[in-house]
């Protein structure tokens, strides 16, 4: 794992438009899973945001 593929929770909210605290829900739900560095300190792999914004984006849920 590359280190600079890591991204922060407000760094992933700016990616996806939403905010820090929704992040924080989709990772409790299991939605998007996260690294826990410490305890305050969580990332998130680039790629598992990138599978996040495929498996949820319209095309996908419509079949395009």
């Amino acid at each position: 794992m590359d280190y600079r593929e890591l991204l922060s929770r407000s760094q992933v909210a700016a990616c996806l438009g939403v905010s820090v605290a929704t992040v924080a829900k989709f990772q409790k739900s299991g939605r998007l899973c996260a690294i826990r560095l410490g305890h305050r300190t969580v990332r998130y792999e680039r790629s598992e945001v990138e599978r996040f914004i495929m498996e949820n984006s319209c095309a996908s849920k419509y079949g395009m």
